[in-house]
């Protein structure tokens, strides 16, 4: 049964509408997820005729969600027979909520839930549960979440062979209770011979072959199987994966070409619009969408991840915005940013320990870095390992770091610890009133900027103005301490430029 591209599906959302339900027709494998939901203008009529025979796995999970008018599922994946559980939707492989004309389950062709549970929660109708045996299919039977459905006494679940008096489905026991297992009124459980390896047998039961899931159209081939109980490689069930290749997804094997091109399709994609891809990489024998924790992959013609020394790089992509905690924790562990940062926080409470928590790590910048009205910050320094901004995209007129309207703001960075460069662009300050014109001639010279500044770059009479910047001490003559008052008498002082002295206040404690 070798899976061709085109019987391979990605995952699916399907909602609305029913005809939306098209895009399964040629699907064998969903590699991914299944969901139908919201169909709420739906009827029974609508999903008479209506089936899709070739779907047989899904890789991650099934879940049915609020599609009105379906009553079984037993016509439209009359084949389906193995749910991976690869990734799972909170830890459940089949999810069935609030399905509210849904009258039997009906997956009669399910043999094999591989990981994960079933949760089959608030279906007001749905009957034919108590003469399912869940432990044939799955291993977790104890994480299955089954309640809220109609009740087992109004049911009057009648299995194939009942009416006639006859027992012709399995029989099993459950809690001490022993009974035939079905789907349906036609369907029977299928069960294979004990002596069959991972439940997977023929039709007329005889064991398939040890690296079968599921079932087999012949026995003992590992061609013929229904589904892997490891990897799929070029049709034939293997154990691993043979050298050259590298399994994918948890269930094919491919080669370091597919790898490679999903690896370079995604580079190519984030450099036109920066949109969510993966880049692929090869770990452990494995095609992975990202390095594991402590890996790092250094270039794009091996793929492979090598241990990081120390922290790992990561690297981000784009223009980000921090407004909030929120914007920041997405920026959580960054030590590149590939594109430019614009922090603007106007409050919230113990911002720098947050801020600190998600940027403290990001080491260089490429484009530009902009402060604006952020009226919560008193220091720039939880950019505590900072060191590059590249200034590759600049703010407008050519500026590399940009800090405006910071009314709180009264130190950069301890810049007897710190050191930034900034490669091209200039430095923009104003109206940063409480921010020292000293502390940010200190960075103009620091960061290597200086020689590409202009006049208007950075405004003296806006930078520092409400800040007690230049300290000089005045001669006093007189200090006389009476009983209820104190009388200082100082000489006169005028700064270069009368206008800067707006007058004199004199601060005093209790000693």
């Amino acid at each position: 049964h070798f899976i061709s591209s085109t019987d391979l599906c990605p995952s699916k959302d399907i909602r609305n509408n029913v005809t939306n339900l098209r895009s399964l027709e040629n699907c064998t494998v969903i590699e991914g997820h299944l969901k139908i939901l919201l169909m709420f203008t739906t009827k029974p009529e609508d999903f008479r005729g209506l089936s899709y025979p070739k779907l047989t796995v899904v890789t991650d999970y099934l879940l049915l969600f609020r599609v009105y008018g379906l009553e079984s599922l037993s016509n439209l994946f009359p084949n389906l027979t193995v749910i991976r559980g690869n990734n799972l939707f909170f830890n459940y492989a089949l999810v069935l909520f609030e399905m509210l004309q849904l009258k039997e389950v009906g997956l009669h062709s399910m043999m094999n839930i591989t990981r994960g549970a079933v949760r089959v929660e608030k279906n007001p109708d749905l009957c034919y549960l108590s003469t399912l045996d869940w432990s044939k299919i799955l291993d977790s039977v104890e994480d299955n979440y089954i309640v809220a459905n109609k009740n087992d006494g109004e049911c009057g679940d009648v299995c194939p062979g009942m009416a006639k008096g006859k027992t012709t489905c399995p029989q099993t026991t459950i809690n001490g209770h022993f009974s035939e297992r079905c789907w349906t009124q036609k369907h029977c459980q299928r069960m294979c011979p004990s002596s069959c390896k991972h439940r997977a047998c023929t039709k007329d039961n005889q064991c398939c072959h040890d690296q079968c899931l599921g079932g087999c159209l012949e026995p003992n081939s590992p061609s013929k199987c229904v589904a892997c109980r490891n990897f799929l490689h070029q049709g034939v069930c293997v154990e691993r994966c043979p050298p050259g290749f590298y399994t994918f997804k948890g269930w094919r094997c491919v080669d370091f070409a597919f790898c490679q091109a999903l690896h370079n399709k995604c580079k190519q994609g984030k450099q036109g619009k920066g949109g969510e891809c993966h880049e692929y990489v090869i770990h452990h024998g494995a095609c992975i969408p990202e390095c594991p924790s402590g890996y790092t992959t250094i270039n794009s013609t091996t793929l492979n991840c090598t241990p990081c020394a120390g922290l790992c790089p990561k690297v981000c992509m784009g223009l980000k915005t921090v407004d909030s905690v929120t914007a920041a924790q997405a920026l959580r562990g960054c030590t590149v940013l590939n594109g430019s940062l614009v922090i603007n926080i106007r409050g919230g409470n113990n911002i720098a320990a947050e801020l600190e928590a998600n940027l403290g790590q990001l080491e260089e910048i490429t484009g530009h870095l902009t402060v604006r009205r952020s009226y919560a910050l008193v220091s720039l320094s939880f950019l505590r390992k900072l060191r590059l901004i590249r200034g590759e995209t600049q703010e407008v007129e050519n500026y590399s770091f940009y800090a405006l309207d910071n009314q709180n703001l009264r130190q950069l960075w301890d810049w007897s610890k710190h050191n930034l460069t900034i490669l091209q662009g200039r430095i923009f300050f104003h109206h940063n009133s409480k921010l020292c014109m000293a502390e940010i001639h200190k960075m103009v010279n620091m960061t290597g900027a200086k020689d590409r500044q202009v006049k208007n770059d950075i405004a003296s009479k806006t930078n520092g103005d409400q800040a007690s910047c230049e300290n000089q001490t005045l001669k006093f003559t007189t200090i006389r301490t009476l009983s209820d008052k104190i009388i200082i008498k100082w000489e006169a002082f005028w700064p270069p430029d009368f206008r800067d002295l707006l007058g004199f206040m004199v601060m005093y404690k209790e000693a």
